[in-house]
């Protein structure tokens, strides 16, 4: 894709700077898999009957 944007940079100038600023970017997965620890850490054996609600309400706590 980035290939595609360069050789086509003079005929769409703006999307072109989207596109570099965008897909330039590297694949993480260091969020996702901070999110699903947190979670681990949440919904223990003791706490194993939270309802979904409580579980977003503590993980949203928890991340800000």
């Amino acid at each position: 894709p980035l290939d595609y944007w360069k050789s086509n940079a003079a005929r769409f100038p703006v999307l072109a700077l989207i596109a570099r600023k965008y897909l330039g970017i590297p694949a993480s997965s260091a969020a996702s898999e901070r999110f699903f620890s947190q979670g681990a850490l949440i919904m223990s054996k003791l706490r194993n009957r939270l309802n979904k609600s409580t579980f977003e309400k503590i993980s949203c706590l928890k991340s800000w």
